[in-house]
C-alpha cells in the first residue's frame, strides 16, 4: 500500500532559486522575495490539497475538527491577500509610480473570494450544527474556485521577478515584505500559526529550505513543540509532520 501525500491535484510551485541554471551564482533579492512568496504560496496549496483530498473520508467524530482545519485555511488565505492589498500591492504602485501596476492580481483575488467565502461559510455551519457534513460538498464547493486561486499563486511569483526592470526603485521591498509577513502572522493568530507550520514543507527542493521561515527560534521551538501538540485535534489533518516532511495524509486510506 502507497501513503498519500498532499502534493496534488494542485501542484506545487517551484522556487525560483531552485530553477536558477547557475547554482553557485548568488541570488539577488528579487529571486529571494519570489522564491520566499513561492514557498508560502505552497503551504496554501498543501492546505487545499490536503482539505480536498481527506474530506470524502471524515468519519463522524472527525467532522468538527476537520471543519476547524478548514477555517483555518481559510484565516491564512485571507489574511495573507488582505496584507498584500494594505502594504504590497500599494508600495509597489508608489516605488513604480505606475497606478494600477497590480490591478491584474487584485482582480484575481475577486475571482476566488467568493468560492472561498462560500467554502468558509459551509464549514462555520457544520461547526454551528447547522448544516450536516458531507465530503462530497467540500470537494464540489473548492472545485469552483481551486484552480483559479491556484494559478494566481503560481503567477504572483512571475509578477515579482518583473519588478527586477525597476532596479533601484524597489530597494524598499523585502522590507515591506517581511512588515507585512510578520502582520499577517500576527492577524491570523495561533491557530493559523500551527496551520501554516502543518502544511509547510521544508524538505522541499531537496532539502533547501530547511532554515525557513525566518522566525525567532523559540517562535518555531513553540510551534512545534508546544502548540503543535495543544492543537493537535485539528492539525492532525495537515500535509507535514513535525519536521516539517510530507506524510501520509491522517484521514485517506493507503492506495494500492
Amino acid at each position: 500500500m502507497a501513503p498519500v501525500y498532499a502534493d496534488h491535484p494542485f501542484p506545487p510551485i517551484p522556487t525560483p532559486i531552485f530553477l536558477a541554471k547557475d547554482k553557485d551564482a548568488k541570488p539577488d533579492m528579487f529571486d529571494e522575495m519570489a522564491s520566499e512568496m513561492a514557498l508560502v504560496h505552497n503551504l496554501i496549496i498543501l492546505g487545499i490539497n490536503s482539505i480536498y483530498l481527506q474530506a470524502p473520508h471524515i468519519m463522524p467524530a472527525d467532522e468538527k475538527s476537520f471543519c476547524k482545519y478548514i477555517t483555518c485555511w481559510y484565516a491564512v488565505v485571507d489574511g495573507h491577500h488582505a496584507g498584500e492589498e494594505a502594504m504590497f500591492f500599494p508600495s509597489v504602485e508608489r516605488m513604480t509610480g505606475i497606478k494600477g501596476i497590480m490591478d491584474t492580481n487584485k482582480d484575481q483575488h475577486k475571482a476566488f473570494h467568493d468560492g472561498m467565502d462560500k467554502l468558509k461559510a459551509y464549514a462555520d455551519a457544520v461547526l454551528a450544527g447547522k448544516e450536516k457534513y458531507e465530503g462530497s460538498k467540500v470537494v464540489g464547493l473548492i472545485d469552483d474556485f481551486g484552480a483559479v486561486l491556484t494559478q494566481h499563486l503560481a503567477d504572483e511569483v512571475p509578477t515579482i521577478l518583473s519588478l527586477r526592470q525597476y532596479g533601484d526603485k524597489m530597494a524598499d521591498l523585502p522590507k515591506v515584505l517581511s512588515e507585512e509577513g510578520a502582520k499577517a502572522m500576527k492577524d491570523i493568530g495561533t491557530p493559523g500559526m500551527v496551520f501554516a507550520f502543518a502544511n509547510l514543507n521544508v524538505h522541499y527542493e531537496n532539502d533547501m529550505w530547511l532554515g525557513f521561515p525566518h522566525a525567532p527560534a523559540p517562535v518555531k521551538v513553540l510551534m512545534r513543540s508546544v502548540f503543535w501538540w495543544m492543537y493537535a485535534d485539528s492539525r492532525k489533518f495537515g500535509a507535514v509532520d513535525r519536521t516539517g516532511k510530507l506524510r501520509h495524509l491522517y484521514a485517506v486510506p493507503e492506495s494500492s
